[in-house]
């Protein structure tokens, strides 16, 4: 009956070791939308994703299972990926890349209005200069 236990608690981590990696890959997809890095930026960012979560899966394989991969540890990983990927992953990343831009936005509008005051002062100046000489 332990090891039954046992195995059950496994495929549950396994199942949300799948939600946090896809979770972690929003939070990669967040930066692009915010920095719209260029394609080595991306590929850097990538490395680093991968590089990680490849640590956090064998760990996870190594400390739960004794380094034992199992069919059911992939089988719950990616079920726990694909759901959180069609369920909240897309909504949630696109929501933050929108709410970060909209108040970036509201943030920076003082500072549009603010120089383009300026720039007409300016103008208003020249035009001035141009009409005394």
């Amino acid at each position: 009956m332990e090891e039954i236990r046992s195995q059950l608690i496994f495929l549950l981590g396994s199942f949300l070791s799948g939600v946090f990696v896809m979770l972690a890959y929003e939070v990669v997809n967040i930066f692009r939308g915010l920095f719209r890095p260029g394609v080595i930026g991306r590929l850097f960012m990538d490395v680093i994703f991968f590089v990680l979560s490849g640590v956090c899966v064998f760990q996870m394989i190594f400390l739960c299972n004794n380094g034992t991969i199992r069919s059911f540890f992939v089988f719950a990983f990616g079920i726990g990926a694909i759901l959180y990927r069609k369920t909240v992953g897309t909504l949630l990343s696109d929501l933050f890349v929108k709410a970060v831009k909209k108040i970036g936005y509201l943030i920076s509008r003082p500072f549009v209005l603010l120089c383009r005051k300026m720039r007409k002062k300016k103008k208003a100046g020249e035009e001035e200069n141009k009409k005394s000489s």
